[in-house]
């Protein structure tokens, strides 16, 4: 299709129902989408992010976009960052620098101002750069595909070429300013859009034609691997109060294992798919992360969790008087029963201290398990129990003068549970989800 056949309004209709923000630098691809949102009469704003890294020419640009701006009675918002010191401060390339700071920017500006959409001028030739440049850092198909879109980050112009849209700009005799730095090869994207592209279109005249069709085909691959991805995880994800389990027998039933390891966990942070064999082939108890999760392998099982805040303060000392607390849990005392049993217990208040703990399991703390003759460690409870790491980690215990009176949700110790000689009976409901 022709970028002057082009029917914003039928290829995007959400577009024109709510306001969208256009991310407009000056040159000839965001002036063009500020054409087309114009012409559509669609409702939009215009933002311009001054990174003061070309001098006068990053303030000409600013100049341009707000006079364009006024020219259309539109509203704008123009901002200069220190584009230097942000990349030095985060240890950023300054590309990268600056792509943090718009998009930040961008999402501020459309929750402050309850703007719906972000929209940019990436076109076609964009799209074949970042696809050379994800073949070198080795990317999958999520890679390959090129720039994204989602439901708020729109980019109309994605099958337009370079050349179609200088086309459409010169015809309506639009104004642009040319970045001068786009013509030195300081970067690899640079290089690529200045050697290494125009010597591969002299032997391949329909390249961008050609690959149009690619993205296409490796769209429809990507799509078919997400439907796989995610029956995976409907059929196979079983969901805890520890986090996700999966067991080993249905991840056994991958294939290619490798390749759909990584599918899988690559949005946890697990991009290593060896890493992920190493640990399903490791002994029970093996802990890896990444930046936000914690894969841990148990017996027949690997568990997921989001990674978790360490508690600085573990022990919170409750009155066994009858009230209502929210903190550090949903707690309740009372003289009545609860129908809850399985959060509550019932015990004799004269044998307990008037303030109980509430903590974390201890080194060496015991219990006489109720329904069971003797006493047990809680360490070999847990063991018989089966606990996990995580299970471990996320268990608490009720405590009186540092004797257990309670794991909590689990099994009360029978030395303090009210019976036919006690003279008062309590409930206590302590509920941790």
């Amino acid at each position: 299709m022709s970028l002057f056949l082009f029917d914003l309004e039928k290829s995007y209709p959400q577009l024109k129902i709510k306001k969208s923000l256009l991310a407009v630098s000056g040159g000839v691809d965001s002036i063009v989408l500020v054409h087309l949102f114009s012409k559509a009469k669609f409702k939009f704003v215009i933002a311009h992010c001054n990174y003061n890294l070309r001098g006068n020419d990053s303030d000409n640009d600013a100049l341009l976009v707000n006079e364009l701006a006024n020219s259309l009675n539109v509203k704008s918002f123009i901002k200069k960052f220190d584009t230097i010191q942000f990349s030095k401060k985060n240890k950023f390339s300054i590309q990268m620098a600056a792509r943090e700071i718009r998009y930040n920017w961008f999402e501020e500006l459309s929750i402050n101002n309850h703007i719906s959409n972000i929209v940019t001028g990436h076109h076609l030739n964009d799209q074949l750069e970042t696809f050379l440049i994800n073949i070198g850092r080795g990317s999958g198909i999520e890679g390959l595909i090129g720039i994204p879109e989602t439901n708020k980050l729109i980019r109309p112009l994605l099958n337009f070429t370079k050349q179609e849209i200088l086309n459409y700009a010169r015809h309506n005799k639009l104004k642009w300013n040319e970045d001068k730095s786009n013509f030195k090869n300081t970067y690899l994207r640079n290089s690529l859009r200045n050697l290494i592209i125009p010597e591969w279109k002299n032997i391949t005249p329909d390249l961008e034609k050609n690959f149009k069709k690619a993205i296409y085909h490796l769209g429809f691959a990507n799509n078919a691997l997400n439907i796989q991805v995610n029956n995976f995880k409907k059929d196979y994800f079983i969901i805890t109060n520890t986090g996700i389990k999966i067991k080993i027998k249905d991840i056994d039933k991958l294939n290619p294992r490798e390749f759909f390891l990584h599918s899988i966990f690559k949005s946890y942070g697990f991009i290593h798919p060896v890493e992920l064999e190493k640990l399903i082939n490791s002994s029970s108890g093996k802990i890896i992360s990444s930046d936000s999760h914690e894969l841990l392998k148990d017996r027949e099982c690997i568990i997921l969790r989001k990674k978790i805040k360490k508690i600085q303060e573990l022990n919170y000392k409750i009155k066994l008087i009858p009230q209502k607390l929210k903190i550090p849990f949903n707690i309740e005392i009372r003289y009545t029963p609860f129908k809850d049993k399985f959060n509550s217990i019932e015990v004799d208040p004269s044998l307990l201290n008037s303030t109980l703990e509430i903590k974390k399991p201890f080194s060496g703390a015991y219990f006489y398990p109720s329904g069971m003759n003797g006493k047990k460690k809680l360490s070999k409870y847990f063991k018989d129990e089966k606990y996990s790491s995580f299970e471990k980690e996320n268990q608490w215990i009720l405590t009186s003068k540092n004797d257990v009176v309670w794991i909590i949700g689990k099994r009360a110790d029978s030395r303090f549970l009210s019976n036919i000689n006690s003279n008062k009976t309590m409930y206590i409901r302590i509920d941790l989800s």
